[in-house]
């Protein structure tokens, strides 16, 4: 089923997207805080807030190590989606529920072969007019598919 003259799509991926760079900053933000308030109390527990990065770290890590292998996405003209894998492999996917248009950013959640990925696209991640041509696809993908 053609999604009526669209042509084929490619979004590509930076390495750090700016939600990948927030969550960095609220980690040591909140550990900063830890610390902050640890080292009020009458026992002053050094260290809490260090933990907590630690703990932050290790998850923004473990989510970020999952999501190096991929550069990016592409759409064909038939509305069929592919995830573009950094060593230039292909693999089929498919827009999962989840996905949300947020304003001028895109929340997209997606399943390539048995593993589901998420990314959050923003105008400083993707150029305005890439994302917003995204966003009408998504549009059409949800209609024609009856979400």
């Amino acid at each position: 089923m053609s999604l009526h003259g669209y042509d084929a799509m490619r979004v590509e991926f930076k390495p750090w997207l700016v939600a990948d760079r927030v969550a960095a900053g609220l980690a040591v933000g909140c550990a900063l805080v830890i610390e902050v308030v640890a080292s009020r109390y009458p026992e002053p527990r050094p260290g809490l807030g260090v933990a907590a990065l630690g703990l932050l770290a290790a998850w923004l890590w473990y989510r970020r190590r999952g999501a190096a292998g991929v550069a990016g996405i592409a759409i064909d003209g038939e509305g069929r989606w592919q995830t573009l894998l950094a060593d230039g492999r292909a693999l089929p996917s498919e827009v999962l529920p989840g996905t949300r248009l947020l304003g001028p950013t895109v929340a997209l959640r997606w399943r390539a072969g048995t593993v589901v990925r998420h990314v959050w696209l923003t105008p400083w991640d993707v150029p305005a007019g890439q994302l917003r041509e995204l966003s009408v696809r998504l549009h059409a993908t949800r209609i024609r598919d009856g979400a």
